[in-house]
């Protein structure tokens, strides 16, 4: 019996990461424990950008490894349940010349147009997830997935 396919498209991934608020970064430590944290994010040109402060576990981590995976989902009730995973490695990225619209974003989506406050805060810094390799599911296509594979297609 062959595996149904619940991925998301490309057009759904990029939909979704636009809309959804919170990834949950999953970093290794350096005694091999995993460590997961919800962080708000904004997805922009293939991009995960998160804001974290220095110091802590997961800087500490990424320090060791800079290897991460971010987990965004959603769904409540088994059918419903969706998400993405983005692979690959996190570097920070005060300097990357697209942080000042990716704050007008960030200002837009979690402060209702009120400016940005890491720049007034102590030991903040823009980290960035470029993708390596994304997964993806999506519960709610079973039922479509399973009349295609009886189809044949």
């Amino acid at each position: 019996m062959t595996k149904l396919d619940l991925s998301l498209s490309p057009e759904e991934v990029e939909d979704y990461l636009t809309t959804q608020r919170t990834v949950r970064l999953s970093t290794v430590g350096p005694d091999g424990f995993p460590h997961a944290i919800p962080l708000w994010f904004v997805w922009l040109e293939a991009t995960v950008f998160m804001n974290s402060t220095l110091g802590n576990i997961t800087m500490r981590n990424l320090g060791h490894d800079p290897r991460a995976t971010g987990c965004v989902d959603d769904g409540t009730a088994y059918e419903e349940l969706r998400g993405v995973l983005v692979h690959g490695r996190v570097e920070t990225a005060n300097d990357d010349p697209r942080i000042p619209y990716v704050e007008h974003v960030w200002s837009e989506k979690y402060l209702a147009g009120n400016p940005v406050p890491f720049s007034s805060w102590r030991r903040r810094t823009w980290l960035r997830l470029r993708p390596e390799r994304i997964t993806s599911w999506d519960f709610r296509k079973i039922d479509q997935a399973r009349a295609r594979r009886a189809a044949g297609g």
